[in-house]
């Protein structure tokens, strides 16, 4: 009997072949698949057939398979991938996006570095343009992406039955392990408002008070947005996506995210008078354009690292708009099934981040009670009936 591939002892040899003797014993075995694929040639195969995949999603999945998984496991044959070769692939990745990543950062520096002495020289001022202190960037939520990608062709493999197991058993690696996030404060947020250009300023206050992404308030149309009614909202039906340097519009990635957030009554006059000044008068127009009427993904997130630098805030990024606005929805009492329906979430996992946040109020809560027991009249006496 060929088992189709090596074994690191005799003992593992013997294993199988007893196994394998129990399969034919019960009559459930079955004739092992003859493998000639690499890893690379299936990965490749599986990206390109697989079902139901946003064209964004295609495309990274691209990126990440040639750039991160092909150059160090692609040329192995798919059956013999082993756990400790994905374990040393996952800490090489890591350890390499993290060296590369600095080494960007460190030569940003000392270009910026060398055109501020020149310019110092012929008597011109130069800013220089250093890293944002918003981006702390060490490659590990890339690495975590790569290996959840291989982890799900290697799946397909154990189910296509030309593997029997998945060699990807690296607990945690695929976790992405963000850092804290910065918040703006309320005061903060009506400050960058006020600093972005006009048709931007409206754009600033939904992000934040409804935690929309930035490609779902970009694909927003007029008719998307209700003020008239008792409780005024704003419904999610497309998201802009940025795909081979072309800017398309597609449906949210999951079905969470088609989604209608009830929008705080203080954004009513803000939208109201935005879409005057701003918006064409049909229902299908744009809410939010440059002021050319391109597309503002293409232009929002420099025009708002600017705006957040003059008013302080370099820790900050655009992205953390939509951070500060669901940690303000966490404050103010929303649940959990509440955070995962404003963010259009499908699993809990991000919407629990921001639940850490309601211990300030937790504490006000707790603080109120101890002043209940100092009082010697908040509780009052049964009175039987009868």
């Amino acid at each position: 009997m060929n088992a189709g591939t090596t074994f690191a002892t005799k003992t593992d040899a013997r294993l199988w072949l007893d196994s394998q003797r129990t399969d034919l014993f019960r009559e459930v075995m079955k004739a092992p698949k003859r493998v000639t694929l690499s890893v690379d040639e299936y990965g490749q195969r599986w990206i390109r057939h697989r079902r139901g995949l946003k064209p964004s999603t295609r495309e990274q999945y691209e990126i990440d398979w040639r750039l991160h998984i092909a150059p160090y496991l692609g040329r192995i044959r798919l059956d013999r991938l082993t756990p400790d070769q994905v374990r040393s692939w996952n800490a090489e990745l890591c350890e390499h996006l993290r060296e590369q990543l600095a080494e960007q950062r460190r030569q940003q520096v000392a270009r910026e570095a060398q055109r501020e002495a020149r310019a110092r020289k012929s008597g011109r001022a130069y800013v220089p343009r250093l890293p944002s202190a918003a981006s702390k960037r060490d490659g590990s939520a890339t690495a975590a992406r790569a290996y959840r990608l291989l982890r799900s062709v290697m799946s397909t493999a154990v189910e296509d039955e030309l593997i029997s197991g998945n060699p990807c058993r690296v607990k945690g690696a695929g976790l992405a392990r963000a850092a804290e996030r910065p918040t703006l404060s309320v005061t903060e947020v009506n400050a960058l408002a006020a600093e972005v250009p006009p048709h931007y300023a409206a754009l600033v206050q939904l992000l934040t008070w409804t935690g929309l992404r930035i490609g779902e308030a970009a694909a927003l149309q007029r008719r998307d947005i209700d003020l008239d009614g008792v409780a005024p909202s704003v419904t999610v039906r497309e998201r802009e996506y940025r795909v081979d340097g072309v800017y398309e519009l597609d449906t949210p990635k999951s079905r969470a995210g088609r989604r209608t957030v009830a929008l705080p009554p203080h954004l009513v006059p803000i939208l109201q008078a935005h879409l005057e000044a701003h918006a064409a008068p049909a229902a299908t127009a744009r809410v939010f354009t440059t002021e050319s009427g391109g597309t503002v993904l293409s232009t929002y997130s420099q025009v708002f690292a600017r705006a957040l630098g003059r008013i302080g805030r370099t820790d900050v990024r655009p992205h953390d708009l939509r951070h500060t606005g669901m940690t303000l929805a966490a404050q103010s009492g929303a649940s959990l099934a509440e955070l995962k329906q404003r963010m259009g979430q499908s699993t809990t996992a991000a919407a629990e981040v921001y639940l850490h946040t309601t211990l300030d109020h937790g504490r006000q809560v707790a603080n109120r009670m101890s002043e209940l027991a100092s009082s010697d009249d908040n509780v009052r006496p049964l009175r039987r009936k009868g």
